[in-house]
């Protein structure tokens, strides 16, 4: 795994660019990870740039890739040459049709593009880029709380060079095309962290084109895309708009299948290889839990991320809305227990199956301890009978809502009044883990 950091971290910087065949290509995807995902989606995406996104119609290949995958993409553009986010007057954060465009649709992705030169110019990229990823950054979502803004990271000069915007707004001279698009890439990192947005990382996708076949992605101009940059740039934006693999579709925009597949191969490579780098799925909740079944009853350890509301179900045609909760079966058997968990905008989802026997059985957790609560006296002491030690007391109601949380010393802990009624119980070491759990009833 070093290994393989030491080698992916080349794609990022100039300074080491010796990997030269397509296999290179092959042998990242295969490092790859995340899944195929075989059931259509449907996206909205609002294309908002320039130039580098209306030459060879973008947006249209992105759809065709789309539509061979068995996806759908419907989209819309404002593309007007030389345009930007934040120079006034050819600024998308103040343009009527820009604006208006935003209002058309509840977009899933609104997508970004700045003037090729302003992300390397540092004056220019902070007076104009961003404070106006900032102003359209609110624009959208002021539309739609849940529409992603996406960044398009586009690439360096052929040669690098001295780029200057308007006279007097000059870049410095970049001794070539990765010097250059090391500037790009990190102006644009910036920008999306400070919104948490997410990142199309087409610019690093070319210098692993360009440094590992010599492939040529410029045009004439050494500026503009050729239509083996622009499908690329496709190839990039289906990957992180659909979450799924370019490589493989057969749409190849007239390029032979060779090329497709090298050009597919890199999009899925920087994609999925660094999608933590590009902000990708950083929205979306994890759900995650750890089932503890103790006869009949099960506990659970809710360890989900970035969520605020959690949907349980217990394979039994019972559910739970509660953080943790604690389940009784009234039958034995195999069930499929599910957690959802959401954010405002987005779900996660995971199942765990737990197999429950001996239902009605009283059984320890850990053998051979025979952990027994005795209690509460009439100082509100409860005993744990065979556990000496310190440790955590869980207390539940019979619907499995926790009801406290008291510390266990020399295998005693205190507890307010309770209620006539059937108890559940979980008792935790020092460590953390279960030692016993099981029922009250009073």
């Amino acid at each position: 795994m070093e290994k393989f950091r030491k080698i992916r971290l080349r794609y990022f910087s100039r300074k080491d660019r010796k990997l030269s065949t397509p296999a290179v290509l092959f042998l990242l995807l295969l490092l790859i990870p995340g899944s195929f995902y075989p059931q259509p989606i449907n996206r909205k995406a609002l294309f908002l740039g320039n130039s580098y996104t209306y030459v060879n119609n973008l947006p249209g290949l992105v759809a065709a890739l789309a539509h061979f995958a068995g996806d759908s993409l419907f989209f819309g553009s404002n593309t007007p040459g030389g345009y930007t986010l934040g120079w006034q007057p050819i600024a998308h954060a103040t343009d009527p049709v820009s604006l208006a465009k935003i209002h058309e649709q509840s977009w899933d992705f609104v997508v970004l593009q700045e003037q090729s030169q302003i992300p390397a110019i540092p004056i220019l990229r902070d007076s104009c880029m961003i404070p106006g990823s900032q102003s359209l950054f609110d624009s959208v979502k002021s539309v739609n709380p849940c529409s992603r803004v996406l960044f398009y990271l586009t690439w360096g000069r052929r040669y690098g060079g001295i780029q200057c915007f308007v006279p007097n707004y000059c870049s410095p001279n970049f001794t070539d095309f990765n010097q250059m698009q090391d500037s790009l890439t990190m102006a644009y990192k910036m920008v999306a962290d400070s919104l948490s947005s997410w990142i199309a990382p087409v610019g690093v996708a070319w210098r692993l084109v360009i440094g590992t076949t010599g492939m040529v992605l410029h045009d004439a101009d050494d500026s503009h895309p050729n239509l083996k940059g622009s499908y690329l740039a496709a190839c990039v934006f289906y990957a992180v708009i659909f979450g799924k693999h370019s490589h493989g579709i057969a749409y190849t925009a007239g390029l032979s299948p060779d090329t497709a597949n090298i050009l597919q191969q890199a999009a899925d490579s920087i994609t999925f290889g660094y999608a933590a780098h590009w902000n990708l799925n950083n929205d979306i909740p994890g759900a995650a839990f750890i089932p503890t079944l103790s006869s009949g009853t099960l506990y659970t350890q809710n360890l989900s991320t970035g969520a605020g509301s959690w949907f349980w179900d217990f394979g039994d045609g019972q559910t739970s809305t509660l953080f943790e909760p604690v389940h009784v079966y009234s039958a034995s058997g195999s069930f499929p227990v599910r957690l959802r968990a959401c954010n405002s905008c987005f779900c996660d989802s995971v199942t765990h199956p737990v197999v429950v026997t001996g239902v009605g059985i009283q059984t320890p957790v850990n053998e051979p301890a025979d952990i027994t609560p005795v209690g509460p006296d009439e100082s509100g002491i409860i005993t744990l009978l065979n556990f000496p030690g310190d440790g955590t007391l869980f207390l539940y109601s019979a619907k499995g809502e926790c009801t406290g949380i008291y510390p266990v010393h020399s295998g005693k802990t205190l507890v307010p009044l309770i209620e006539h009624g059937m108890w559940l119980w979980k008792l935790s070491t020092r460590d953390s883990k279960i030692a016993a759990a099981g029922k009250i009833v009073r």
